[in-house]
């Protein structure tokens, strides 16, 4: 389960993403390459084969990052694979672009103790769906 972290230049003041007024269209982050570049320079082995769904992988973080298809990008989806572990990443690509970080679970904006969301507990059906059969695993 990735954990979405939403980043954009908001307007002043605001801390979290429902304080966002309706129909607010937050400024351009840069041009497609030069977002690109500023990955680059935080994460030097980014795969930008498709600029507009980037992948971040290293002993340190594990993200996929979206930035649309236009020519302008005025925002950045985050998704984050591995939990609080690529958190600095996120912070150091966000801060280069001027943006902030947001969790998309909470609404708050992204700090070094934001923790991802727990999932919620299985259902009835959804542990019988997953349980293993035991004779798939031998018997004991």
């Amino acid at each position: 389960m990735s954990w979405a972290i939403y980043a954009m230049r908001g307007p002043g003041g605001v801390r979290r993403l429902d304080e966002i007024p309706e129909g607010y269209q937050p400024p351009s982050l840069g041009t497609a390459d030069e977002v690109v570049e500023i990955v680059r320079e935080v994460a030097p082995g980014v795969d930008a084969t498709k600029k507009s769904w980037m992948v971040l992988r290293s002993d340190d973080y594990d993200v996929e990052m979206s930035i649309g298809k236009g020519v302008d990008v005025h925002d950045v989806t985050f998704y984050l694979n591995d939990g609080e572990r690529s958190i600095p990443v996120v912070m150091e690509i966000s801060r280069r672009l001027g943006a902030t970080p947001y969790d998309t679970e909470s609404g708050n904006f992204l700090t070094e103790q934001s923790r991802p969301p727990v999932p919620p507990p299985l259902t009835e059906e959804e542990i019988k769906a997953n349980k293993p059969k035991w004779w798939k695993f031998g018997r004991a």
